[in-house]
């Protein structure tokens, strides 16, 4: 299991990176490593009340156990996107709040919707609650699109938080490429779309709801390359974790937005946070 099914659209809607640093290239060595990783990739933690059971592998334990505290301060602040006038199809990605007021995701994700959202005939919400076994309601109405990036698959909504309000979480302007990382987001269900072996391996747990909707989850790996325009990883997702978040487990903090995959390069893709923190400056003296 090496990479998303969640990217078509962001090419499909002309998305087009500015010139920047060249990506790293791997070499043969290295990239033989990187598909041992995935052949024996940990499957995504499942998130329940707010927190998740330790992975099995005993690297990847030492790593959530030291990393626990970050995690559980943060999932509460991601959420599963949604527009309830769908019906089946109400997901539509992932996204997390930068400010208790902002929500952040991938422009792909809304623009087809955009239209009908701003004449009022769809509407949009994040749902902080959809975890497994979970039966909280936290449903956070969009009550304005703020911002869709021309250039990086990057978005940002008003939301009007209900009840006791999460905080922002905390995007950092520097990476760490040796760190482990994790994307939290709402891997969707997609069987038939990968190795019946690999997606059992990975995601046989099942949770998924009656509707092939994502619950939330983390999922754990290492950056490849970094640009000043890209980041790639190799967490492992699926549609549905376009907008998640982006986490380094050593500092417990935020690093780039995941917005899809690279199939040529079998690896995933994710809007550096400089970029978000840089759009959201811009943005600040309008919102």
């Amino acid at each position: 299991m090496t990479t998303s099914e969640d990217t078509l659209e962001s090419h499909e809607v002309g998305l087009a990176a500015p010139p920047g640093e060249p990506l790293q290239t791997l070499t043969a060595a290295e990239a033989d490593g990187l598909e041992l990783v995935h052949q024996w990739f940990p499957a995504p933690l499942t998130v329940r009340d707010g927190s998740f059971a330790l992975p099995p592998e005993p690297a990847w334990r030492a790593v959530v156990h030291a990393a626990r505290r970050h995690l559980e301060a943060m999932v509460g602040a991601v959420g599963r996107l949604e527009c309830p006038e769908l019906g089946p199809l109400t997901q539509c990605g992932s996204a997390w709040l930068i400010r208790p007021d902002v929500a952040v995701t991938n422009r792909h994700t809304i623009l087809s919707l955009l239209d009908d959202v701003q004449r009022g005939a769809r509407t949009l919400r994040v749902n902080l609650s959809a975890e497994a076994d979970g039966s909280a309601v936290l449903h956070c109405p969009v009550t304005r699109v703020l911002y869709i990036d021309p250039i990086h698959d990057l978005a940002f909504l008003r939301v009007k938080q209900r009840g006791a309000p999460q905080v922002g979480l905390v995007v950092v302007d520097s990476i760490v490429t040796a760190n482990p990382v994790a994307v939290i987001g709402f891997p969707s269900h997609a069987e038939g779309g990968y190795a019946e072996p690999e997606y059992q391996q990975i995601f046989g747990d099942g949770w998924f709801d009656r509707e092939g909707r994502g619950f939330k989850r983390i999922s754990l790996g290492r950056l490849v390359s970094t640009s000043d325009t890209l980041l790639e990883h190799d967490c492992t997702t699926l549609g549905g974790s376009s907008g998640g978040v982006i986490v380094d487990l050593v500092r417990g903090s935020v690093i780039g937005l995941n917005f899809g995959e690279s199939r040529d390069r079998r690896v995933n893709l994710g809007v550096p946070g400089w970029v978000v923190q840089q759009r959201l400056a811009q943005l600040e003296g309008s919102i």
